[in-house]
């Protein structure tokens, strides 16, 4: 793998790339993590607006959902 710093283009040591890998990762935990709490969130809210009595057609219309 290579990594570039300051403009110098050259290839990692080990312990940057494992660096590298596990930011990686967390970087995608962390998104995955965010793209499941808006789709709760946007059920939940979808969800309270039917218990105030509003219909499909009316919450469509509201938020497009």
């Amino acid at each position: 793998m290579k990594i570039n710093i300051n403009g110098v283009t050259r290839d990692c040591t080990p312990e940057e790339e494992t660096k590298i890998l596990d930011e990686r990762s967390k970087v995608t935990v962390v998104e995955k993590s965010y793209g499941e709490d808006v789709a709760d969130k946007k059920a939940s809210g979808k969800q309270k607006l039917k218990d105030l009595g509003l219909d499909d057609a009316e919450i469509k219309a509201l938020i497009g959902i």
